[in-house]
Parts: structure tokens; C-alpha cells; sequence
């Protein structure tokens, strides 16, 4: 109970310190390794226990835990890039050290393993949602956070290897799996609430990471290796889609690849675009334009999924993306150039793809 409570002061004092500049309490959070010696060490603690015979009292308690140290987390974790720049200069490093501790398998498996068993509930309630959530945006803070930025030529790669790092127990976690198995359910109505996040989770995997960097090595990745092929319920069935060329004219495909090409022209228009020639406009650019070096561990891992994410996400992902952009109008509009930058991403991966 003493944990618990010390918990909910903590976040009362987060939420007393947005009320004014500085937030100075997040700066002593992170001096003095809150999230990292407390916060990930408690949380591990109590997902175990969930796991266990409890009594109705325990499970409540330990559920209560849990469900605070999510809020905690996506709290400590969330982006700085609407404050002031000497608050973001301030807290970088904070947050990079944030990162660091989530490349560890002991913290993702738990996050994982607390949202998978909520979410295969068939019935839940409206806070084990919002738990589930809750989760999805720590993986997605988590992946924003930048490293720093290092010249392909510098030889300080272990600068730029802990986004690497996170990817790589993301997906020995089988965290990656799991995204991909929800974006393949994505046109599910009860996923709405999660397919924002999800699309922030698939762009940042592949955040400043070049189209042929995926094929330095050859590549068969659209055959069904590493079990790549399990995923998701748009797997079991042969894929006929239709497909508007926008004149009017409705084309039947047969297969994911296929599905991608009556898009190419007009996203390869984007290449053509002006490059902005005011400092400001170009900082204001929704895609980061600086690609980075990628560990060589991490090609077949990010290739593996984009093979899975085109064969198995593209269409019922990005189907409900955009009908959730046509019916929400102005609230989609923040959103709308990184999920057309996410298509024209995927849809270069498919024409770059020597297989």
C-alpha cells in the first residue's frame, strides 16, 4: 500500500508541476533515476503478480500498481517537442538514459506481457482499455526518443546503437510480432482507438532508416521465413483487393505486392518536391531528412517486417487510416503527412525489393 501510494504522489506532483515553467519535478525524477531504479523495478514486480493465484484484494492491489506505473511511464517518457528549446536541451539526455533502460528484455517483456493479457480479454473493462493503451504509448514514446546525431563516418556508433538496441529486444520480446498482429486487425472497429499509436509505432521502427538500406544484404524476405507468415488473421486467407487508380477505374490485384503499384506515381511525386530554403520552413518538415546509420543486426529484423507489414498490414492498416482521416476531418490533420509518408514508405519498399 506504501508503494502504491508513494506512486500516486509522485504523479500528483507531475501534474502540480505543469501548472508552471521549469518542470522541475521531472528534472529531479530523472537526476535521480526514478523510472530506471523504482518505477521499471516495481512494475516488473507487480505484472509478476498478476500472473499468480491472488486473492480478489491482492489482484486489485497489484492491478492498481501496474496501472500506475504505466501512467507514470507514459508521463516520464513524453515527447518535449512542444516546449520551449532550453526545456528540450534540458531533458534530452534525461530521456536518451529513459530509452537506454527500456533495451532490456526484463522491461519490455513485462510491458508486453501485461498488454497482451489484458487485450486477449474478451471482455474488458473500460480501465484494462485504457491500460492496454497506456502500454502502446510507452513503446511509442520510447521509439520517438532520438539519438544522437552521428555522421555515418563517425566511429562512434555506440552513440547511435541504442534505437538499434531497442529494436533488436522488441523483437526477441516478440513485441514487434505483436504490433504487427494488431495492425493486420487494424479495420477491427474495437482497434480504433489504438490505430493512431500504432501508426507512430511503425514509423518510428523505420525513423530515418533509407529504403536500400533494407537490401544491403540479398534478400528472399517476401518468401515465408522466420515464421514470418503466422502473423495475423489476414494471413489465413489469399488476399483479392480492389483498388481505386483514382480516374474511376476499379482494378482487381491478387496479391500485397501487387496492391502497391497502382500508388507508386503519385507518391514518387514527393521526391520531386521544393526543398524549403528558409532555415524555419525546413525545421517545420514533418520527415526528418537526416538518414542514420543502421547496426547491420538490425537489417533483417526491419526487413523481416516490412515484408510482414506489406504482406500482411498494408491493406487493412492503411485502409482504416484513411477512412479514419476522410470521417474525422480536422482531427486527423496532424497526422495525416506522417501516414502518407508511412504508404509511400512502404510502397518504395516494395518497388525497391531486388526479390
Amino acid at each position: 500500500d506504501d508503494c502504491l501510494a508513494s506512486l500516486k504522489d509522485i504523479k500528483r506532483y507531475i501534474q502540480e508541476d505543469e501548472q508552471g515553467e521549469g518542470k522541475w519535478v521531472l528534472r529531479w525524477l530523472g537526476e535521480c533515476n526514478t523510472l530506471q531504479n523504482d518505477i521499471i523495478p516495481i512494475f516488473i514486480h507487480y505484472t509478476k503478480q498478476l500472473n499468480r493465484q491472488l486473492s480478489d484484494h491482492d489482484h486489485d492491489h497489484a492491478l492498481k500498481t501496474v496501472m500506475m506505473c504505466v501512467e507514470l511511464l507514459v508521463f516520464l517518457t513524453w515527447s518535449m517537442d512542444s516546449e520551449p528549446e532550453e526545456v528540450k536541451v534540458r531533458f534530452i539526455r534525461v530521456l536518451r538514459s529513459y530509452k537506454r533502460a527500456f533495451a532490456n528484455s526484463p522491461a519490455v517483456f513485462s510491458l508486453l506481457s501485461t498488454a497482451v493479457m489484458f487485450f486477449r480479454k474478451a471482455h474488458k473493462t473500460d480501465k484494462e482499455a485504457l491500460l492496454v493503451k497506456g502500454i502502446l504509448y510507452v513503446f511509442r514514446n520510447v521509439l520517438a526518443i532520438p539519438d544522437p546525431l552521428v555522421s555515418p563516418t563517425s566511429r562512434g556508433m555506440s552513440q547511435v546503437e541504442v534505437h538499434d538496441a531497442l529494436i533488436a529486444v522488441l523483437d526477441k520480446e516478440l513485441a514487434i510480432d505483436f504490433f504487427l498482429t494488431l495492425a493486420s486487425s487494424a479495420d477491427d472497429k474495437q482497434l480504433k482507438d489504438l490505430r493512431p499509436t500504432l501508426l507512430d509505432i511503425v514509423y518510428y521502427l523505420f525513423y530515418r532508416v533509407p529504403v536500400p538500406a533494407l537490401f544491403d544484404q540479398q534478400a528472399t524476405w517476401f518468401q515465408a521465413d522466420n515464421g514470418s507468415k503466422r502473423l495475423g488473421r489476414h494471413n489465413d486467407f489469399g488476399g483479392v483487393y480492389a483498388v481505386s487508380t483514382g480516374d474511376s477505374t476499379i482494378m482487381p490485384v491478387f496479391n500485397a505486392k501487387e496492391v502497391l503499384h497502382p500508388f507508386a506515381n503519385m507518391f514518387k511525386k514527393r521526391q520531386n518536391m521544393r526543398k524549403p530554403r528558409d532555415p524555419a520552413e525546413a525545421k517545420a518538415t514533418p520527415v526528418d531528412r537526416e538518414w542514420r546509420t543502421l547496426d547491420p543486426a538490425s537489417v533483417p529484423i526491419l526487413r523481416r517486417v516490412a515484408a510482414v507489414f506489406i504482406d500482411s498490414c498494408f491493406n487493412p492498416f492503411m485502409s482504416a487510416m484513411f477512412e479514419d482521416a476522410k470521417v474525422s476531418g480536422t482531427a486527423m490533420d496532424a497526422m495525416t503527412p506522417r501516414l502518407l509518408y508511412v504508404a509511400a514508405y512502404f510502397v518504395d519498399v516494395s518497388l525497391t525489393n531486388p526479390a
